[in-house]
């Protein structure tokens, strides 16, 4: 029998490591079977053009990027799991994001974090993250290897550091910005420049190399491709940049924290003497990665999903300033999301209700829409396959 639980016990050992892989097992098998889930509203559309790379690369051994700029390590990886259809596509992602959930564990444990199991049970069943950790996306994966690089850079591990960032640039480009607070730590370190330059190089190396497919088929054109810059709201009138401001933090609130946790913090820090920490490096850390993501988003605001590689940071810096008593119940609150939602938007209006939980309507959506046009969309991809060989037969 394993010793008494408390908030500071690190799960990611043994025995309770066994009980873990239980838990995650029996909360991510029910979503696995439930189609590509791209036809859902809570979830991502991007996913048919994932498909569509996979199935054009396994079928056809053409590469072609699903958007640009590139996602090339997870459009090739994808390509090897496409044939066992969406189960063994989600599978993939749900496997991958449990590693990276265990390594968040190392990375609290190694920083010294309190409260470590509350902080580990909390990321792992945030709805942004157990919804992306059961769908053919990048998201989870990218984020895997962002926080394997900051294990190894916060272990004094450099180059693997560098080796590991590159891979989660090649999985999602917006990984490149993790540079930024990750340098910031060897400075403050005042880690040898060798070493520095080091982590750069392999960094820059690694994902060189995995664009490699990406600039030989598209040249400088993979920059230009998608035209995402001119359709950001940087492009637009004041007045519709503010609103899309407005949209872009109501759908935050939805789906990453929940109404209730935005009052509640905002009360905490009124009312009350935050408990800042001694450990202001790390603080210094955590808000550098969140305003790099946060501006992103805003530059972006097409999915909350963007947000993930900050969702890490937020809950430390939470945990950091707000006390062990406070931030347990944020912690509770934000699994609350799961379950119940306070809306604040409905249909781009501004509009308070009450609804089922994310996870709860994630689940209802993708069981009774998401499997059958998953079904319909391999069908017709299947048959266009087997004309075009049909077709070079003939020929």
């Amino acid at each position: 029998m394993p010793s008494k639980i408390d908030l500071d016990t690190d799960l990611t050992k043994a025995p309770y490591i066994y009980y873990i892989i239980f838990i995650y097992s029996l909360s991510r098998i029910p979503f696995l079977d439930l189609g590509f889930s791209a036809f859902t509203v809570s979830t991502d559309s991007d996913v048919l053009a994932i498909v569509n790379s996979a199935y054009l690369l396994r079928y056809y051994h053409i590469y072609t990027v699903s958007r640009f700029p590139g996602f090339p390590f997870y459009e090739f990886f994808n390509s090897f799991l496409i044939g066992g259809g969406w189960l063994f596509t989600n599978m993939g992602t749900a496997i991958v994001s449990f590693i990276g959930w265990i390594i968040f564990g190392k990375v609290l444990t190694i920083l010294q974090i309190k409260n470590k199991a509350l902080l580990f049970i909390t990321f792992g069943f945030l709805p942004i993250i157990w919804i992306n950790s059961t769908i053919t996306i990048d998201y989870m994966w990218a984020l895997m290897f962002v926080l394997l690089a900051c294990f190894f850079v916060f272990s004094e591990r450099y180059g693997l550091g560098g080796l590991a960032l590159g891979f989660a640039v090649g999985t999602r480009f917006t990984s490149v910005f993790m540079i930024i607070p990750l340098l910031y730590w060897m400075i403050i370190g005042k880690i040898d420049v060798r070493k520095m330059k080091h982590f750069i190089l392999i960094g820059f190396f690694t994902s060189l190399g995995m664009f490699l497919p990406v600039l030989y088929k598209y040249h400088s054109e993979f920059l230009k491709g998608s035209g995402f810059i001119s359709t950001t709201p940087l492009n637009k009138p004041l007045e519709t940049f503010a609103g899309s401001v407005l949209i872009s933090s109501m759908n935050l609130i939805s789906d990453l924290t929940g109404i209730l946790v935005i009052i509640l913090v905002l009360i905490l820090f009124l009312l009350r003497k935050v408990s800042f920490s001694d450990r202001r490096d790390l603080s210094k850390f955590c808000w550098i990665t969140m305003l790099i993501y946060g501006i992103l988003y805003f530059i972006f605001p097409y999915k909350t999903a963007y947000l993930i590689p900050a969702v890490p940071w937020i809950l430390i810096i939470m945990n950091e300033k707000l006390g062990r008593k406070y931030f347990a119940i944020v912690c509770i609150l934000l699994l609350l999301n799961n379950i119940i939602t306070i809306n604040i938007i409905k249909e781009d209006i501004p509009d308070i209700s009450i609804d089922s939980g994310l996870i709860l309507k994630n689940y209802q959506e993708r069981r009774f829409h998401s499997i059958k046009e998953s079904q319909e969309y391999l069908d017709s991809l299947s048959k266009i396959l087997s004309e075009e060989r049909n077709s070079r037969n003939i020929s």
